[in-house]
């Protein structure tokens, strides 16, 4: 995986629950889904990039099911863009998925499937997607069922 970040690399760590605010502004931003975040957060699977002056500069979320993730809310500013915070952000949760015991990761994208593809995601039948996954805030609620899946092994 290419990783190309031009600036002081960000900090990437999980997320305390004080910081959910901020985050639900970078998804609100972003015109992604908050709904089912704060149980991420809660549960440690809210990882976040933090330049070094405390700037909130990324985000992704797990949901974990057993032997496998669901990878939402993935969010970088305008001025993280093409710098490869967004594949360092992924590298991340796929290392803290797996460490979780996950063996495959879905997700649901209308506008990063190029991004995904790029890194290894496959295109998913929804219908294919495990009971926990196809049970998901974001697969049940949160997104259309329009919306397309993708998959990638996690080991």
């Amino acid at each position: 995986m290419l990783l190309r970040m031009t600036a002081p690399f960000p900090e990437i760590r999980i997320a305390t629950v004080d910081e959910l605010p901020e985050v639900e502004q970078l998804l609100a931003a972003a015109a992604l889904t908050r709904e089912g975040l704060a149980a991420c957060a809660q549960g440690g699977h809210l990882l976040v990039a933090r330049a070094d002056d405390g700037c909130l500069m990324g985000c992704v979320a797990l949901e974990l099911f057993e032997t496998d993730a669901l990878l939402r809310s993935m969010a970088v500013t305008a001025g993280g863009r093409r710098h490869g915070l967004g594949s360092a952000l992924l590298a991340r949760a796929l290392d803290h998925a797996r460490a979780a015991g996950a063996r495959e990761a879905w997700l649901l994208t209308e506008t990063a499937g190029s991004f995904f593809a790029a890194r290894g995601w496959q295109p998913a039948d929804r219908a294919a997607a495990p009971a926990g996954i196809a049970g998901s805030v974001e697969f049940m609620s949160a997104c259309p069922s329009s919306v397309p899946a993708m998959r990638r092994a996690v080991t």
